[in-house]
């Protein structure tokens, strides 16, 4: 997830070191949430995955 210092804009398509901050979770563990099927597209070498995607893994994933 992408702020602006000055405003809480969020953007829908993510990097994954932004996306694991918007987790509060490590590189390596969004990486293991990839293994066990969090959809992160790929386009040559710029990897993005969708805010609603994380959502949406999580409700699944969670207890």
């Amino acid at each position: 997830m992408q702020y602006s210092k000055h405003t809480e804009t969020i953007i829908e398509w993510m990097d994954l070191k932004t996306a694991a901050a918007y987790l509060n979770v490590s590189y390596k563990t969004l990486m293991t949430f990839r293994q066990m099927g969090l959809e992160i597209v790929e386009i040559g070498r710029i990897r993005r995955v969708s805010k609603s995607a994380l959502d949406e893994f999580m409700k699944k994933n969670s207890f």
